[in-house]
């Protein structure tokens, strides 16, 4: 792996992989190279006084790694989760805005879709910068944009116009205006584009190989509890104090996780604060310092040495995209116009219809860890193929969707509660994806590259996505509300997006 090279006398090079993996150089030994697999060896064969320094805890501690890691990921845990909050947010508090100002369907579809033009717009950016900057800045900044864009949100809302068309008893009226909306919406999608590039980059560096399964899918499992934090909440705070403070509230809240996150993170695990300078000063504190570097040279180094024509030439690579993008199709569409469905098709008021919302959610996160955690066993215990085993996994996710979003496109439930059930196991089986191309993206790249491709192949199906949400607004207008029409089209999607990856898709690492 990509790691750490440190000078210190006697020993030639000291290399810091992650925790308890160390390479030790040293002159001192017959062989050139030797791998510890324990910091505790290193200690006994380098300096009883670093050994000391460990053992009386003032220095370097087994603990602080172990707390470095649980500080991390619980922090990432919360800044997915509240990614997916400030997102879904919206297709929940749509329902009061178009009431309020008469908007249609086209015109709501329009509004949840144009977050991903702006996420997709900021993909490729992301994937650029976690590849040479330190991924936990990149999020701050993510972080603190599209916090203050939710907070935005509701201010360019009331900049919103409706218009009557003609002056009858029901007045049918026009929404105009809506520009300074969809802009802040956009904007809120360019910043929380830098998630999941950065998440990428950092299970890459702290996460061994037979765990990332499980690490994917764990994350995965955050933004399914965000969303189902959305669904549970929302409702409330929109009675209590109405959608516009239901806005302030959360731009807040991600204002307000940026300390921890700034303060108690780091993006490798060990740094120059688990080290005791007096006994290594030289060589970890000029590292620490070299991997800020110049901003030019980075460029520079992005501009020669990113492996464009290869990632675009890869089968492996396009069945990934593939995949993604019939993923996202109906995942886009399940977070813009779950609680519309069930509002227009069972006439649940807004409360009602985001409880209904919340059990796929559940099952999404389920669904994800489980897979996770199966994959790994197989890879690990089982000695599976990992082609095999992404393949498995990826087909089941979209098929097993498919199969369920069939039968309801071939009859919509007459009981709100049986399509629940029906879109409940959709979305927990399509979760597979973690244990599919999703923890696919790690094993085809190195520790550099692994944001940059996940951004690659998330581009076109944030775009594909995109497309999907605007396009089941137009279907809505066009049709009557016919939601057979959406979900039989999200399961075709499904089933074609699937066969690229069973064809094409191996995991063979491709790009360090």
């Amino acid at each position: 792996p990509i790691c750490r090279e440190q000078t210190i006398p006697p020993i030639s090079k000291i290399i810091l992989l992650r925790p308890n993996t160390f390479c030790l150089h040293s002159k001192n030994l017959d062989d050139e190279f030797s791998l510890i697999e324990t910091p505790e060896t290193i200690l006994n064969g380098i300096s009883p006084n670093l050994k000391q320094s460990r053992n009386d805890g003032t220095n370097v501690e087994e603990a602080d790694g172990k707390k470095a890691v649980y500080t991390l990921f619980i922090l990432t845990f919360f800044i997915a989760s509240l990614a997916a909050l400030d997102r879904v947010a919206m297709s929940i508090a749509i329902l009061p805005i178009s009431k309020e100002f008469g908007l249609s369907d086209s015109v709501k579809g329009q509004i949840s879709s144009v977050f991903s033009i702006g996420y997709g717009l900021g993909a490729i950016p992301s994937g650029l910068l976690v590849a040479v900057f330190r991924p936990r800045y990149i999020m701050a900044v993510g972080v603190a944009f599209w916090s203050f864009a939710t907070i935005a949100t509701p201010l360019t809302a009331n900049l919103i116009q409706s218009d009557a068309l003609w002056p009858t008893a029901a007045v049918a009226t026009v929404a105009t205006n809506i520009a300074p909306l969809l802009s802040i919406r956009a904007v809120m999608g360019l910043a929380e584009s830098v998630v999941l590039p950065s998440i990428q980059r950092i299970i890459s560096v702290w996460v061994d190989p037979e765990k990332k399964s499980l690490a994917i899918a764990t994350v995965f499992g955050a933004f399914n509890s965000g969303t189902m934090l959305a669904y549970l909440i929302s409702p409330g705070l929109l009675e209590e104090f109405g959608w516009r403070n239901m806005f302030y509230l959360y731009g807040a809240a991600g204002l307000i996780l940026l300390v921890p996150w700034v303060l108690f993170t780091q993006d490798t695990p060990y740094t120059p604060n688990s080290l005791d300078s007096s006994i290594l000063p030289a060589a970890i504190n000029d590292d620490e310092h070299a991997e800020d570097g110049d901003f030019w040279e980075k460029l520079a180094d992005l501009r020669n040495n990113t492996p464009w024509k290869e990632m675009y030439k890869s089968p492996a690579i396009l069945a990934m995209t593939a995949a993604h993008a019939a993923n996202n199709w109906g995942l886009y569409n399940s977070l813009a116009w779950t609680p519309t469905f069930y509002s227009e098709q069972y006439g649940l008021n807004v409360r009602d219809s985001a409880l209904l919302s919340i059990t796929p959610s559940i099952a999404g996160a389920l669904g994800g860890v489980l897979a996770g955690f199966t994959a790994d066993r197989l890879l690990a215990e089982g000695g599976w193929d990992r082609t095999t085993v992404r393949k498995i996994f990826q087909g089941i996710s979209l098929l097993g969707s498919a199969a369920c979003l069939l039968t309801l496109s071939n009859h919509i439930p007459e009981k709100a509660s049986t399509a629940q059930a029906l879109l409940t196991a959709a979305v927990g089986l399509q979760a597979f994806n973690a244990a599919g191309y999703g923890a696919a993206n790690q094993e085809k790249a190195g520790e550099k590259w692994s944001g940059l491709l996940y951004s690659l192949t998330s581009l076109p199906g944030v775009a594909f996505g995109t497309l999907g949400v605007y396009a089941t607004g137009r279907l809505l207008d066009l049709t009557g509300q016919d939601w057979s029409i959406v979900y039989g089209l999200t399961a075709s999607i499904n089933i074609v997006g699937v066969i690229p990856f069973l064809i094409w898709f191996d995991g063979k690492k491709e790009f360090d």
